[in-house]
């Protein structure tokens, strides 16, 4: 399921609880041009690969990969930069934005979720960027970084404001 109604008090709030299908485009795998560091990157996956380290050679090796999942497997390879456990949901941040103002046909499908509870719902295990639904997660739901990061980076585009960190 993709969305689900939930209810506030009285208030319906609608649910999408995974990134597939009309919502695929949410997903860091969707093939969306991102800049980042002074590079336009194929996927926001890509973009992300690459943040986590300083190594120009695996940058590189991550720019020059057709698939999201092969710069993912790299980029979990990589040296990490110092304090990447601190500054990933940031660095994220700052990439999803990019990828969503870089492509406005994008954004502008973002923005029509308003007032849609974002889930980055998963059976992979991933409780920090997502919410695993598998036997053994469903009962612990998950931090949700993602789905909380584009319910930011939506809110930010729906107020046309400037990108986080561009004051």
């Amino acid at each position: 399921m993709t969305s689900s109604p939930w209810t506030l008090g009285h208030l319906p709030i609608l649910v999408i609880d995974a990134f597939v299908e009309e919502h695929e485009y949410m997903s860091n795998l969707w093939p969306a041009p991102t800049p980042y560091r002074g590079r336009v990157f194929p996927t926001s996956e890509h973009a992300y690969a690459a943040a986590k380290t300083d190594d120009h050679e695996v940058v590189d090796r991550i720019a020059a990969t057709s698939g999201a999942a092969e710069a993912k497997k790299i980029g979990r390879e990589a040296p990490l930069v110092a304090n990447w456990d601190r500054r990933k949901y940031a660095v994220m941040e700052s990439i999803v934005e990019a990828k969503f103002r870089n492509n406005p046909d994008l954004a502008a499908k973002l923005t029509d979720t308003r007032g849609s509870l974002l889930v980055e719902g998963n059976i992979w295990h991933d409780q920090i960027w997502g919410s695993c639904s598998c036997p053994r997660h469903r009962d612990t739901p998950g931090d949700n970084a993602l789905g909380v990061i584009l319910m930011a980076v939506r809110l930010r585009l729906s107020a046309g404001s400037q990108p986080s960190g561009a004051r």
